[in-house]
């Protein structure tokens, strides 16, 4: 562990262990059994867990009951009661390590504290609805609640990722922000948020209502958001792999040719090498030149190789500012060099003045490799005189959105082939895999974009791409 994680975490038990210290829960005599009745219900909802996309941190429906206990028994009583439950389900459910355990136990503590605060700074009252003279119902009386509960919203929403986010960023090392956007701050995280978020004022009214029957019918809508949510991650996870399986795959059948490309281009050096100790003993110097050159040319044509599969080998989702128009120029030098393009022609026409976007550049790379290895083993088959393979890219302001079209000048795609290219295991290739394109499909889609095929008789095939600018998980 990092000397600055620790040196947080220990800051963060501290801080909690001195508010804990200080904010006693009032009136244990008469309010302990429903401080422990409160405890059971947030852990309870604290076993409804998930794993984020990333793996690296948990989200949990814990929140509805954490502020319906806030906003019921006051941010005193509210910090004991949610800290021992996170602590208890932390340990015993989830099985996490003590040391995260402890850590989610003591942000709680901050996060109600915080929330308690605004809460109560927006005319909540101290000792939660439950304190003596505090009625829901009533003219006005509801109304006024509204504030109170929307700052306590927001600012439970804020500090709790926030302290998180710091923890989850550290020990792995990635960027802050990026873990808030990947993590927590993503449409469909969001939208559960907001829907569970909402739950907690009609649980107070429930209980308020019919008492602890109230909240035992609450479990029902919170094991179903729960459960959505866990198809969704387990959607999003499954995925994820077939497009890793899918890029290592595609390695597997490149990883020939590309080792025979580097073995050449090692003899040139190897070769050129020799030259120069050789001229040098017979102090030829005049030959220097021409050696150091082609020494350079093949160290940059093997950097572009390098580099080119290191990008195609991130495994895991980068979302970042791309220009396109250079990954298209990479992606081709990157394959140029093969057999299998040896005689392809190259007809690029990309659109100047288009704005970055944000996407992935190692999974949008996949694609164009998939479009480029398909249109060089198409053009193969039918034996043409000329290969061209052609890409064009436009940008549609209006729309917002990049458009790419990779075509060819090969026999095209059969008319009753044409619907099914998208399909898993769909193939005309003896020995194809059948995932190229209905992975490049997946990953088109999980940017927001659409990819399109054409194929008019005999003018090859035309594959059409866009992607909005603004890239996945946009608020739009």
């Amino acid at each position: 562990m990092i000397l600055r994680l620790r040196v947080y975490l220990i800051a963060v038990g501290l801080a909690a262990v001195v508010l804990l210290a200080g904010h006693l829960p009032p009136d244990l005599q008469h309010r302990g059994a429903h401080y422990l009745a409160w405890t059971a219900i947030c852990l309870l909802s604290e076993m409804l867990w998930l794993s984020t996309l990333s793996g690296e941190g948990t989200v949990s429906m814990a929140s509805t009951a954490g502020l319906a206990t806030l906003a019921l028994w006051g941010p005193d009583a509210s910090m004991w009661i949610v800290s021992v439950s996170t602590l208890i389900a932390n340990l015993l459910v989830q099985r996490k390590p003590w040391v995260r355990a402890t850590f989610n136990s003591a942000q709680s503590v901050i996060t109600m504290w915080l929330g308690g605060l605004t809460f109560v700074a927006l005319g909540g009252p101290l000792g939660g609805l439950e304190s003596a003279g505090q009625v829901i119902a009533g003219e006005g009386g509801a109304a006024a609640l509204v504030a109170p509960v929307l700052g306590l919203f927001a600012t439970y929403l804020v500090v709790n990722r926030a302290l998180v986010a710091v923890a989850v960023a550290w020990s792995t090392e990635r960027p802050y922000f990026r873990v808030l956007r990947e993590d927590w701050f993503y449409r469909e995280r969001v939208l559960d948020d907001l829907a569970t978020f909402f739950l907690s004022p009609l649980v107070v009214i429930s209980y308020a209502a019919i008492g602890y029957v109230g909240v035992v019918l609450f479990y029902a809508p919170l094991r179903m958001t729960y459960e959505s949510q866990k198809r969704y991650v387990e959607l999003r996870n499954a995925q994820n792999l077939l497009i890793h399986n899918e890029r290592m795959a595609a390695k597997g059948e490149m990883a020939a040719e590309i080792g025979h490309e580097l073995r050449n281009q090692l003899a040139a050096i190897s070769g050129r090498a020799q030259m120069l100790l050789r001229d040098s003993d017979r102090e030829a110097f005049n030959t220097v030149p021409r050696h150091a050159q082609i020494i350079l040319e093949q160290s940059k044509r093997m950097e572009i190789l390098s580099k080119g599969l290191m990008d195609f080998s991130g495994a895991e989702l980068r979302i970042e500012r791309l220009d396109l128009n250079a990954l298209v120029q990479r992606s081709m030098e990157f394959v140029r060099s093969q057999n299998k393009f040896d005689t392809v022609e190259w007809d690029l026409h990309l659109a100047g003045g288009i704005p970055e976007l944000r996407a992935d550049p190692g999974q949008i790379q996949q694609v164009l490799l998939n479009l480029f290895i398909n249109a060089a083993d198409a053009m193969a088959e039918a034996a043409s005189h000329r290969k061209l393979i052609s890409v064009t890219t436009t940008f549609d302001d209006r729309a917002r959105q990049v458009a790419l079209v990779v075509s060819d000048n090969g026999p095209g795609i059969p008319l009753n082939h044409i619907g099914k290219v998208f399909e898993p295991h769909f193939t005309t290739k003896p020995e194809g895999h059948g995932f190229g394109l209905s992975t490049s499909y997946r990953i088109v889609a999980n940017h927001g974009g659409t990819i399109a095929v054409e194929s008019p008789p005999g003018q090859g095939a035309r594959m059409t791409i866009r992607l909005p600018l603004h890239g996945p998980g946009h608020w739009s």
